[in-house]
C-alpha cells in the first residue's frame, strides 16, 4: 500500500510518501555509490524471464548467467539508497542524493494488454532493465524520473518481471511534488521492431494540498494531457485502447476503466482505510465490494499530515471498524477479548473461527515499510529521509535513513539469508518478533510497542520540525496527532 501527501497538506511543508512492499519477501536497504562513465558509454543490459519462484531457480539463473538483451546509454548515476527484495535482489524502491524517492504497486490490468516480449520491468533482477533502479540512479526530479522510465518502457517494451499478466504503479516524489505513475503492457502483438510504443503509461500529480493512495489497483481516472503540470502520458494513451477494442473514440475515457481491473475486496478496503484515516470528515463508505467502492483520486486531509501519522496509518488493521476481525464473537468468549485475537496471521486460526480477514495496510506479509520525507529547503544530505523498517509495520521499528548516508550498517544492508534464520540480520529479528507476537497477540503487541514506541519518539525528537523559511508554526488544531 502507498500513500502520497502533497507539500501543502503536511505539517512542515515536506512531501511525504509512505509505502510497503508485501508478498512475504525479505528485503534489505543499502547504499549504491554514484558512478561516472566515459562519454558515449553503453552499458550491457541483462534480463531473464520468467522470474525465479524458488531459491533453486534463482541459483540456477545465476549459475547459467543472465541473458544479454541490449545496450543502455549511461553517462552518470546518482548515489542512491536502494530498497531491494526477493531472491533476485530486485530494486523495489529507495531514495537518491537529490531527494527523489519511489516505490512500487503491482496492479491488475486488462488481459488484452499482456505481453511477454518486453525487456524492462519496474523491478527486474538487473538494474539496467529495472525502471525503478534507473529512475533513482539517473534522475534529479520526480518529473525527470517519470519521463525517463516512460521512455524506457516505450523503447524496450514493458513486462512485469514477477507477474506478466499485471501492470504496475510507481509512486514518485521529490521536494516539490508527488506523482503516481501507472504502466501497462502493449498487448500480445507488440514486437520490438514494430515502431510502436512498448507500453502505455500515465502519471498524475497529487494536488499540493491533498493526499492519495494506491492499494494494488489503478487509481487514475479522467486524464487531461493538456495540463502537463498535472498529467504526463505515453503518446498511445488513446490509440492503443482503440486498437485493442478497450475504448470507443467519442465515449468518456476513464483510465482505470479502460486499462485497469476492478480489483478485489482487499484493494478497495485498503484505499478506504487510508483515506478514511486521513479525512474522516468525508464519511467515505466501504461495502467491501470493489465494484461499488471507487474513491476520489485524492482528498484534502482533515489535519496536516506528519511522519508520525503515516507510520500509524501503515500499521492499520481496520481497528475499530466493521472490518476489524478482532471484534468477531469467536474472539470474545464469555464477553472478554481473547489473547489470541489478532488482525491478521495464520489462516488456520481464522478458518477455525470462521472469520477470514481482508488484507490490511499493516499486513504481516510486508518485507519492509518506509515513509519518505522530502524537504527541499534543507541542505542536500538531510533534505530527504526514509523512515525505514525491515519488517511488518505492526511489530517493527521505523528508523531514519538520510539521503546523504554513504554507508548503512551490515545488519540492515546485507542480502538476507533465505535458507536459514540469521539472528545477526535485522530482517530475521523483526520477522521473528512478528511470528512470536502472534502466539498471544493482545499481550505481546503491548510489550513490543513498549520497546519500539519510545525508540521511534527519540528518533523523531532528534529530527526537530524544521520549517521552510518564513513559515510559522501551525496552530495545534491544524496538525494531526
Amino acid at each position: 500500500t502507498t500513500i502520497l501527501v502533497g507539500k501543502a497538506a503536511t505539517a512542515d511543508g515536506s512531501v511525504l510518501m509512505a509505502t510497503s512492499c508485501d508478498g512475504n519477501i525479505m528485503g534489505r536497504v543499502y547504499v549504491l555509490p554514484a558512478k561516472q562513465y566515459p562519454k558515449g558509454t553503453r552499458v550491457r543490459m541483462f534480463y531473464d524471464f520468467p522470474a525465479p519462484s524458488t531459491w533453486a531457480e534463482h541459483l540456477d539463473q545465476v549459475k547459467n548467467g543472465y541473458r544479454f538483451v541490449g545496450n543502455l546509454p549511461v553517462q552518470r548515476t546518482c548515489r542512491c539508497i536502494l530498497a531491494a527484495g526477493h531472491f533476485a535482489d530486485s530494486v523495489t524502491g529507495g531514495i537518491n542524493e537529490h531527494g527523489v524517492s519511489m516505490g512500487i504497486e503491482y496492479m491488475g490490468m486488462m488481459p488484452e494488454l499482456v505481453s511477454q516480449r518486453g525487456i524492462v520491468s519496474t523491478c527486474s533482477h538487473h538494474w539496467t532493465t529495472s525502471l525503478i533502479a534507473n529512475g533513482l540512479m539517473r534522475a534529479k526530479t520526480a518529473r525527470e524520473a517519470i519521463r525517463l522510465m516512460g521512455s524506457m518502457a516505450q523503447k524496450y517494451g514493458f513486462t512485469y518481471y514477477w507477474a506478466p499478466a499485471a501492470g504496475c504503479a510507481i509512486p514518485v516524489v521529490d521536494g516539490r511534488e508527488a506523482w503516481i505513475m501507472e504502466i501497462f503492457g502493449p498487448g500480445k502483438d507488440w514486437t520490438p521492431g514494430s515502431g510502436k510504443p512498448g507500453a502505455v503509461w500515465c502519471a498524475q500529480r497529487v494536488p499540493d494540498g491533498q493526499v492519495t493512495c494506491n492499494a494494488n489497483r489503478s487509481r487514475i481516472g479522467e486524464v487531461d494531457p493538456a495540463r502537463p503540470d498535472h498529467f504526463m502520458a505515453s503518446p498511445n494513451i488513446h490509440s492503443l485502447a482503440a486498437e485493442l477494442g478497450l475504448w470507443k473514440p467519442g465515449t468518456p475515457f476513464i483510465w482505470y476503466e479502460v486499462y485497469g481491473t476492478t480489483g478485489g475486496r482487499a484493494n478497495s478496503l485498503r484505499e478506504w482505510a487510508a483515506l478514511n484515516r486521513l479525512a474522516p470528515s468525508l464519511h467515505l463508505k466501504a461495502t467491501g465490494d470493489p465494484r461499488k467502492d471507487r474513491y476520489p483520486f485524492s482528498v484534502k486531509p482533515d489535519r496536516r499530515v506528519t511522519v508520525r501519522i503515516l507510520t500509524s496509518v501503515m500499521r492499520d488493521g481496520y481497528q475499530g471498524t466493521a472490518f476489524d476481525v478482532t471484534g468477531h464473537p469467536a474472539f470474545h468468549p464469555g464477553g472478554k477479548k481473547s489473547r489470541l485475537a489478532r488482525p491478521f496471521g495464520s489462516r488456520d486460526l481464522f478458518n477455525l473461527v470462521g472469520n477470514p480477514p481482508a488484507l490490511c495496510i499493516g499486513s504481516e506479509t510486508s518485507g519492509y515499510v518506509y515513509v519518505s520525507q522530502i524537504r527541499d529547503w534543507l541542505p542536500a544530505p538531510v533534505s530527504g529521509c526514509m523512515w525505514f523498517t525491515l519488517g511488518p509495520g505492526f511489530t517493527s521499528c521505523f528508523v531514519p535513513v538520510y539521503c546523504g548516508a554513504t554507508t548503512i550498517t551490515d545488519s540492515w544492508s546485507r542480502r538476507p539469508d533465505f535458507t536459514r534464520m540469521d539472528r545477526t540480520q535485522v530482517q530475521w529479528e523483526f520477522q521473528l518478533a512478528e511470528d512470536l507476537a502472534g502466539l498471544k497477540y493482545q499481550e505481546a503487541i503491548r510489550d513490543v510497542r513498549v520497546v519500539f514506541g519510545p525508540a521511534e519518539e527519540r528518533f523523531l525528537a532528534a529530527d526537530p520540525l524544521r520549517l521552510p523559511p518564513g513559515q510559522r508554526p501551525l496552530p495545534a488544531d491544524e496538525v494531526g496527532r
